[in-house]
């Protein structure tokens, strides 16, 4: 009888295991509910979960998700309603925005005006990300869901310049402290922030109070996988369910496996090649010019992007973006023109710089080719491969030499003023040092001129102007795509980067 009560009592426990384990199954999405835990592979970490400490498309494509603007871009590029229900012009230096009422933080405090204007001011103060916002001279609290912003002059892309994650409305009692913020950052977005160990996943969860309604995916992890390959292999395995930024080799994998679903489109991102203007040999134009002809720029193209990018024919503004200038000057592959440059400049048998890169596949893959295009033109390279922190901040400080980055815009000012322009010298964007008073008059007056023939001249005259100067090279605009499991549903793919994934679901 004793071994009979043992033995009945060893299966009663073995079976409760098998319970328990296949109602864990069923809460994580087993055929008893539906999966609501989604894993995106990013191929950056994020650097900041503060949205106005410093631009960073690896910071905003999880911090977009956690905070709202007051205006938003739909998938088409379009200007859409956000956190401000609807806004007039009241002059032209003066637009009212109406806010939505009832818009609930994540602390549970309702989003007003104070609000509003303590995030704008907190970004206008942000050296990192200001240079975009310091035309507004006034930001007026008309009552608790009322807020004008004034300008100091005319400002004709004050809409679009409200829809970057910059620009992104935080709750003023969270944000007591820079460094607290960064650790627990408070949003009225989609998500709420759960965690976040450097260089480890960000978690984030549905907000149940959010005012679009709650997310159909209830937790959201963004895992960093810097190999592409290795972001085709975790969806291949389902380790994960959608994937940023496949290599272009994997895209007909992916579209050949049933169980996997693709989407692309081209992206308003610029690769480039800049120059530390204030470094000895960079400092002479001529150099830059004899790097610029040494460079076969299809062959990046072909090698670094599989061929699938778009050239960026001498100029920063992608084609379907206003005031598109495409060959203001060109610089045809010519190795014995770039030998003669060098030679004019003082440099007849070259001479040795480094090139800073972050540490992640294209940089990567793109200083390699370069490397070695210079090195037939007498151009010794370094290559200098750091973390995207320590990259981001040491270029920002102007310790570099040549560097490869790339830059996203959804319109020509913002470009522009951020490599070319005083105002954006640094952190902001412009690593190559590099202005003229010529250039930031003439960038100033097409953001104020309510003239578009007038403004898309002066854009044209920037890059005309800077095509011959060069403290930067055009590589190529960046086609983007993701991967996903066949099961993901809603999603789609943003021509700034700063993918939403609210909308998406997985289909039972």
């Amino acid at each position: 009888m004793k071994k009979i009560s043992v033995f009945l009592l060893v299966v009663f426990l073995i079976g409760s295991v098998v319970i328990a384990g296949c109602s864990s199954e069923t809460a994580n999405g087993g055929s008893g509910s539906p999966k609501d835990t989604l894993i995106v592979g990013v191929p950056d970490a994020p650097v900041y979960m503060d949205p106005q400490v410093q631009a960073s498309v690896a910071s905003y494509r999880v911090t977009t998700q956690i905070f709202d603007r007051l205006v938003a871009l739909d998938s088409n590029m379009k200007l859409v309603p956000a956190l401000a229900e609807s806004w007039e012009v009241e002059n032209e230096t003066t637009t009212v925005f109406h806010l939505r009422k009832g818009v609930k933080f994540h602390n549970g405090e309702e989003m007003k005006a104070a609000d509003v204007k303590y995030s704008l001011e907190r970004t206008i103060a942000s050296a990192g990300v200001n240079y975009n916002y310091l035309i507004i001279s006034d930001i007026v609290i008309v009552d608790d869901y009322t807020v004008k912003i004034v300008t100091s002059k005319p400002f004709n892309a004050l809409l679009y310049r409200l829809t970057l994650d910059a620009a992104a409305i935080l709750s003023k009692k969270a944000a007591t402290s820079g460094q607290d913020f960064n650790a627990h950052p408070v949003g009225a977005g989609p998500y709420k922030f759960v965690s976040w160990e450097l260089g480890g996943d960000v978690v984030l969860e549905a907000f149940p109070d959010y005012y679009r309604g709650e997310p159909k995916v209830k937790t959201l992890i963004f895992r960093q996988i810097p190999e592409a390959l290795n972001r085709s292999v975790g969806l291949e395995t389902g380790e994960i369910d959608l994937a940023y930024d496949l290599a272009i080799t994997d895209l007909d994998k992916v579209k050949g496996n049933k169980n996997l679903a693709l989407q692309e489109v081209t992206s308003t991102t610029e690769w480039y090649l800049g120059f530390n203007t204030k470094k000895p040999f960079l400092d002479d134009v001529r150099v830059r010019q004899a790097i610029a002809y040494a460079l076969n720029t299809k062959d990046i193209i072909d090698i670094v992007f599989n061929g699938v990018a778009t050239p960026s024919h001498n100029t920063m503004i992608p084609p379907d973006v206003f005031g598109f200038a495409p060959d203001t000057i060109t610089y045809d592959f010519n190795v014995e023109k770039a030998k003669s440059l060098l030679a004019e400049a003082g440099h007849p048998n070259g001479f040795k710089t480094t090139l800073w890169v972050p540490d992640s596949q294209v940089p990567r893959d793109a200083a390699v080719v370069i490397q070695g295009q210079l090195s037939a033109i007498g151009i010794d390279v370094e290559v200098k491969t750091m973390e995207q922190g320590k990259y981001y901040s040491a270029t920002g400080k102007g310790e570099h030499d040549l560097f490869f980055m790339s830059k996203t815009s959804i319109d020509p000012d913002s470009m522009l003023r951020a490599v070319y322009h005083t105002q954006a010298f640094g952190l902001s964007g412009n690593r190559s040092f590099w202005a003229t008073k010529e250039v930031d008059e003439k960038l100033d007056r097409a953001s104020v001129t309510t003239d578009s023939d007038e403004a898309k001249q002066l854009y044209a005259e920037v890059q005309k102007i800077v095509a011959d100067q060069l403290p930067l090279i055009p590589i190529g605009i960046e086609h983007l795509n993701a991967g996903m499991q066949s099961n993901v549903k809603g999603f789609g793919l943003y021509p700034g980067k700063t993918h939403s994934i609210y909308g998406t679901y997985f289909e039972n």
